[in-house]
């Protein structure tokens, strides 16, 4: 980017971060001659900024319900103060909201849970909009390649099943898994149970019902059974026919 063009994004990131008449001043002191009329560039800081704070809103629902509405409202505006919306698609502005929570929560007396909620709720969007292509055929099981690995110290995914009601999560290592469905092409969520990393380890490492059988001593129905169903559910895509046993 040229220098010029450089400084003149800079310098308007920095009115996006707190527009106001103090910083708009600052702005056009930045640009001798700039000729754009002050009342747009000042409805355009607002657009910017209410745009932002409806992003954050639709991102975070859980986390904006968790810290209350004063907490939830300096959020917003130290963060939009200190990370200026920069990404030409809306949604992304929100992608580093929870290390800035993660980061000033020790300041800020919120829950200690908030920081791995906003990481779960984050990557829920993240994984609804994932750019990696899903094959409409495999040869094998495989992985769905959507998938993301969370690990908390909080039960996050109960909480974000009854939607927050019912008091905060509950303390306990977990791993949640996040994945897009390849057909419904809507976003899921689970603990990682058992039998869901006994799939994922089969499709990693090529292994088949029969083989997953006789180094476990499951019954190969109850692991077909499983595969089948994780399956249906996307996290593991499976060969047309029967490739497992």
């Amino acid at each position: 980017m040229k220098p010029v063009l450089k400084h003149f994004f800079d310098s308007m990131g920095a009115y996006l971060a707190s527009p106001g008449s103090v910083s708009l001043q600052r702005l056009y002191g930045e640009h001798p001659g700039w000729a754009a009329p002050s009342s747009r560039v000042s409805l355009y800081g607002d657009f910017v900024r209410g745009h932002v704070r409806g992003a954050l809103e639709k991102l975070f629902p859980l986390v904006r319900g968790a810290v209350g509405p004063e907490a939830w409202q300096a959020l917003v505006e130290d963060y939009t103060h200190t990370r200026p919306a920069r990404h030409h698609e809306v949604n992304h502005l929100g992608e580093g909201f929870p290390s800035f929570i993660a980061d000033t929560l020790p300041s800020r007396g919120l829950a200690p849970f908030v920081p791995a909620l906003a990481r779960f709720e984050w990557t829920d969007f993240a994984v609804f909009a994932s750019q990696a292509e899903t094959p409409e055929r495999v040869t094998s099981l495989t992985p769905n390649p959507t998938l993301v690995v969370l690990e908390h110290a909080w039960r996050i995914c109960a909480y974000v099943r009854a939607r927050g009601v019912g008091g905060p999560p509950e303390s306990g290592d977990e791993l949640a898994l996040v994945w897009r469905h390849p057909e419904g092409l809507v976003s899921y969520y689970l603990e990682a149970t058992p039998h869901a990393l006994l799939v994922l380890k089969m499709a990693v490492e090529g292994l088949s019902a029969s083989e997953v059988s006789v180094a476990t001593g499951m019954p190969e129905a109850d692991i077909l059974d499983a595969v089948s169903r994780l399956s249906r559910d996307g996290l593991v895509l499976a060969p047309r026919g029967d490739a497992t046993t």
